[in-house]
């Protein structure tokens, strides 16, 4: 019997096979595949029969077969001594560009493969890396402080070894902050101390289990590091003139954005930093707030933020909106000589204690609607250089004086204070007291005059 009917299929399998394997081969590969295909065969015909019709077809000359050959002989003819150094060297050419191709493809699977190693490195790096930060993510649930803060430091390490990781990173960290949490009070903190001498005294079995909650100073350690290992890396310095941009704080983290929305902080120290976009909306600063020769890259947001103790934010740079809408400082809140660049926005906050905006440029819209200063508001020499409000502002004293403005945008200044045009620009001066006695006579129209 013949197997004809079973070679038919054997072969369209093959074909299938041969195609499948084609259809997985990278573009490069196919195209080195083809080369190969096409120079083999053509090295070999050259260096046979090939060499001589190059001689013949493309140099154009011929074989004398005269013996012996005639003294001279045409230029198109060489003579058997001469035809055998011209197919000699046609087939050395042929062999050194055979060689050269032959080197450029090593060079060319010697490169894939290195990329190939480095990509299994990256891969290896990676997977190394997601389990590092897998573990450090779960040391901060841990009820240990000790525990939590190898799990803070470990995340801090691995961002600093790997850039793609670091926004990911402090996004971690804020939400550990953002996490509810009590400061433990004074008469607290003494009840522990007690409870734990009891403890002691007694050999309490009991005593394992309360250690299984979090202590709140331990705890409040923890948040200590978690912000100052925030600030470590978001503090920025200007370079000299001969250093590299990295070079005044090589630890350094740019484009970091935080989210500390409704975050408790502890005496929040983030002086000389730069954030790209920062939300503390609802965050209460528990202790001081330093944020002075900080620049905020884009917007910063402290809407209804709560500042428990100073708030200072001397030399801040905003780059782009400011809203401390709704915000509460209950001590000294200090912006003396920041720089507003876009929008500004204090309506409705409440500063209990004194608060302080001396030569501070508000360059785009300055809205202090509703504003309560419980103390004095001092904007000497502060500049507005759009429009501006201060309409149902309360406050024992609002001292505006030498503070420049554009007198053709729309302001709406506390009462007491207008505009008066000097030579070098306009200015905010105090109304004069109202005359007395006899002096009322003289203003009859009640028309106040500006003081100088």
């Amino acid at each position: 019997m013949f197997p004809g009917p079973v070679t038919i299929p054997s072969l369209a399998v093959h074909q299938a096979s041969c195609g499948s394997i084609i259809g997985a081969m990278k573009p490069s590969s196919i195209v080195v595949l083809v080369l190969v295909l096409v120079a083999v065969p053509t090295l070999a015909w050259m260096l046979g029969p090939g060499a001589t019709w190059v001689l013949e077809n493309i140099d154009g000359v011929t074989l004398n077969n005269d013996v012996p050959p005639p003294a001279t002989l045409p230029s198109d003819e060489l003579t058997a001594k001469d035809w055998a150094s011209a197919i000699a060297a046609v087939r050395g050419n042929v062999l050194a560009v055979a060689t050269g191709l032959a080197a450029l493809l090593a060079v060319f699977y010697t490169a894939r493969n290195a990329d190939t190693a480095r990509r299994m490195f990256r891969l290896g790096e990676r997977g190394h890396d997601t389990d590092r930060f897998s573990k450090a993510v779960e040391q901060l649930g841990s009820d240990q402080a000790p525990v939590r803060l190898g799990g803070l430091y470990a995340l801090e390490q691995l961002a600093q070894s790997n850039p793609a990781l670091r926004q990911t990173v402090v996004d971690v960290t804020c939400a550990y902050l953002r996490m509810p949490w009590t400061p433990p009070r004074e008469e607290d903190r003494q009840q522990q101390i007690r409870a734990a001498q009891r403890a002691a005294r007694t050999r309490s079995p009991g005593r394992a289990e309360a250690q299984a909650v979090r202590n709140p100073d331990e705890e409040g350690l923890v948040r200590l590091t978690a912000q100052s290992l925030l600030a470590d890396h978001l503090r920025w310095r200007k370079p000299r003139w001969w250093q590299r941009p990295t070079a005044a704080n090589p630890r350094f983290w740019p484009g970091i954005r935080l989210d500390l929305t409704g975050a408790t902080l502890l005496n929040f120290a983030f002086s000389d930093c730069r954030i790209d976009t920062a939300v503390f909306i609802g965050a209460t600063f528990t202790d001081n707030a330093w944020f002075d020769d900080t620049t905020f890259m884009d917007s910063a947001w402290f809407y209804n933020a709560t500042f428990v103790g100073y708030a200072q934010f001397d030399r801040a740079n905003f780059s782009s909106i400011a809203s401390f809408s709704k915000a509460t400082f209950a001590s000294t809140a200090s912006f003396d000589e920041a720089t507003f660049a876009d929008e500004t926005q204090f309506n409705k906050a409440a500063f209990t204690g004194k608060a302080s905006f001396r030569r501070t440029a508000f360059i785009g819209d300055a809205w202090f609607y509703g504003v309560t200063f419980v103390r004095d508001a001092r904007f000497d020499q502060a500049t507005f250089t759009r429009d501006s409000s201060f309409s149902d502002t309360q406050g024992m004293l609002i001292e505006l004086t030498m503070a420049r403005v554009r007198p053709d945008r729309a302001h709406d200044w506390p009462p007491g204070w207008h505009v008066e045009t000097r030579p070098d620009g306009a200015v905010l001066e105090r109304y004069s007291p109202p005359p007395e006695d006899g002096a009322k006579d003289e203003q009859a129209d009640g028309e106040p005059t500006s003081s100088t």
